[in-house]
């Protein structure tokens, strides 16, 4: 499966676009969303811990590298 995604301000009831030449004579599902506006303008907001852990957590080294790769199911 191949997907191509294209964000588009529509001026016009007409839409054409270019597909790659890999769905020619293929069959595809064309699917057209308007997007929220809020959404787009949404500044992304940075996690941060509660404030009361501040200074209670060590780190006691890589814990990435504590026990073998084929442990943690990441091939």
């Amino acid at each position: 499966m191949q997907i191509q995604r294209i964000l588009q301000t529509i001026d016009n009831q007409s839409l054409v676009i270019q597909v790659p030449e890999s769905f020619i004579n293929k069959q595809v599902e064309i699917l057209v969303i308007t997007l929220d506006e809020s959404e787009l303008s949404k500044p992304i907001q940075r996690r941060v811990p509660p404030p009361k852990l501040a200074g209670k957590v060590r780190e006691k080294g890589d814990v990435l590298s504590s026990v073998p790769i084929e442990d943690w199911g990441i091939h």
